[in-house]
């Protein structure tokens, strides 16, 4: 499993999350669900003092049932939150079934505690084949996460209408306190492997992160033991590795669980000092939470930086190849005085004919149609050259933003969105949507301040809106401007009106103005400082675009602006 692709839940997680919401939750009415992603689910539910929140989702290399922070209210209208919504309306949640290492699980729903049993939740939480449903008391499938053909999988089709059919059963020795060393020996000895192949092929409930939590858990001092056939392994190793696991199978059984991290990225609910009080035993929920919110906005934003990249990419091809078009037609156009000359070369034949005159007449048209054309294609060249600097304005915003991580994954996620909000609406982008209902884009985040020297405040632009805001909305008669000349760059207000500013504020600015600019490459970059007075807002321009007459050149430091936010922030 590569680092920065979260860890996959298995049996042993699963079934310690199932064990905290059986003591949570149970028995406690239905309240809602929410569809936020095609693939997620979210349900409350309300217990005798509190809410709890669910979060299900079938996607392959994040399947996962978690509890979770009450989240923000998105897809409530989707088609499966509001069958579940209008279904489980006034129903309690009566029962939590998984059979031991089986990796299915079933909510159970009735009137009321103690009555019949009428509709149920089951959850396959199972990789690439992970699926959600939604069953009446026949267990015919009201819903799917996903539907699957015939053509698609020849051992289970799955349509509304049909009857649930469990996945195929799980054949495999199971794991027991019971027993030992040498029937485990001869279990995994059968054919001889690779060690993590010989469990994972021989019992229910071994997975590949389980076998490296066991090889970590043991404290052996030969490395990556799990990868050697188990042939060559001593068998000092291996009855330390079967003393680990017999750890591992109490800690299942017992439901004795705690949340911890090794190699600063694996996780695992189980170890050889499990601690028996509740309190602690409770706080994995929590853990298994921020872990998996944490990958799932570090997927989301990279996602995010790939999708505004290639919009931004394929924009401006398209305005490239509108560019090239009219400059092609800018230099049919310079012809215009070959035509004219061909007109007049024409009357200066002695014998001209009414044919001779309506041709040089045709000329001249064309001469003058071309004259004409010149000048709207001049306008259509530099707009297109405005939208390829605008383009470049965007991409060094996106790249700024990926720079140094000075906001929170929270923060970073609705910079991003917003800022690939104001790249469509501004070149009027087709998009397809795939998200369950269009998010609205959250603007309630400032742009970044440092402090600067002299404790001015000096704000930075992370997107196009916060731009405009420091530069006209925030900014006040007497604070100060910065941008590098004629490139692509974030806004940078010096506060200066709150007390006048010394030359080390204006210096530090000038530099922070350089970093946050396409040109931060450079030794040096050229600077405009302009008082905000000064600064007029283009109105046909894009959010954020400025003009002004009046400017000072000062000589940025890129170096010095990145040592000096470093700085900053760790202050």
């Amino acid at each position: 499993m590569p680092k920065g692709v979260p860890q996959i839940m298995d049996i042993t997680s699963i079934k310690s999350i199932l064990h905290y919401l059986s003591v949570e939750i149970l028995p406690s009415k239905f309240e809602k669900a929410q569809q936020p992603e095609s693939n997620t689910i979210q349900l409350c539910f309300r217990g005798v003092s509190n809410h709890h929140w669910i979060e299900v989702s079938w996607q392959g290399d994040f399947a996962r049932i978690i509890s979770i922070k009450q989240p923000e209210r998105i897809g409530t209208e989707s088609t499966l939150a509001k069958q579940l919504s209008y279904g489980l309306k006034y129903m309690a949640l009566v029962n939590i079934v998984q059979e031991k290492y089986e990796r299915v699980i079933r909510f159970e729903f009735a009137k009321k505690p103690g009555e019949e049993v009428t509709k149920y939740l089951i959850m396959e939480l199972m990789g690439k084949h992970s699926n959600f449903f939604y069953l009446d008391k026949n267990l015919k499938i009201i819903t799917a996460g996903k539907q699957i053909r015939a053509n698609q999988s020849r051992f289970r089709t799955i349509s509304t209408g049909s009857t649930y059919s469990s996945p195929p059963k799980n054949f495999k020795k199971e794991p027991s306190e019971k027993e030992t060393f040498e029937s485990w020996m001869e279990t995994i000895s059968l054919v001889p492997e690779k060690l993590k192949d010989c469990l994972m092929k021989n019992y229910q409930g071994v997975s590949p992160i389980l076998t490296k939590q066991i090889e970590y858990f043991a404290g052996l001092k030969t490395n990556n033991l799990m990868n050697e056939d188990i042939e060559n392994i001593e068998i000092n190793n291996l009855k330390k590795i079967f003393q680990t696991w017999q750890i591992w199978v109490n800690s299942f059984n017992e439901n004795q669980f705690k949340f911890s991290i090794f190699d600063n990225y694996f996780y695992a609910v189980w170890g050889p000092v499990v601690s028996k009080t509740k309190k602690e035993a409770f706080n994995l929920p929590a853990e298994l939470e921020n872990y998996y919110s944490y990958y799932l906005d570090v997927n989301k934003i990279n996602l995010l930086f790939q999708k505004i990249s290639s919009l931004i990419f394929k924009q401006t091809s398209l305005e490239r190849k509108n560019l090239i078009h009219q400059q092609d037609l800018l230099g049919n156009s310079e012809n215009f005085e070959i035509y004219k000359q061909k007109a007049d070369n024409v009357f200066l034949n002695n014998n001209l004919t009414k044919g001779d005159i309506i041709y040089a007449e045709k000329l001249y048209r064309k001469s003058k149609k071309l004259k004409r054309a010149k000048n709207l294609i001049l306008e259509r060249v530099e707009i297109y050259e405005q939208k390829i600097l605008r383009l470049n304005e965007y991409s060094i915003m996106l790249e700024n933003l990926n720079y140094l991580n000075l906001e929170s994954l929270k923060v970073k996620i609705p910079l991003l969105e917003e800022l690939k909000a104001e790249l469509i609406r501004e070149f009027n982008i087709k998009e397809k949507h795939k998200n369950i209902r269009k998010k609205s884009i959250n603007s309630k985040f400032s742009p970044i301040e440092f402090t600067s020297p002299d404790n001015l405040i000096i704000q930075v632009g992370r997107n196009m809106r916060q731009n405009e805001l420091i530069s006209f909305k925030y900014s006040k008669k007497g604070d100060l401007w910065f941008h590098a000349q004629e490139s692509p760059g974030s806004h940078v207000v010096l506060k200066s009106s709150v007390k006048k500013p010394t030359l080390e504020d204006i210096q530090i600015s000038a530099d922070i103005a350089s970093f946050f600019s396409k040109a931060k490459g450079n030794f040096k970059v050229p600077i405009n400082l302009v008082k905000i007075k000064d600064l007029q807002k283009i109105n046909k321009g894009g959010i954020g675009c400025v003009s002004f007459n009046k400017q000072e050149i000062i000589w940025g430091n890129p170096t010095r602006g990145e040592e000096y936010i470093k700085k900053n922030c760790q202050s």
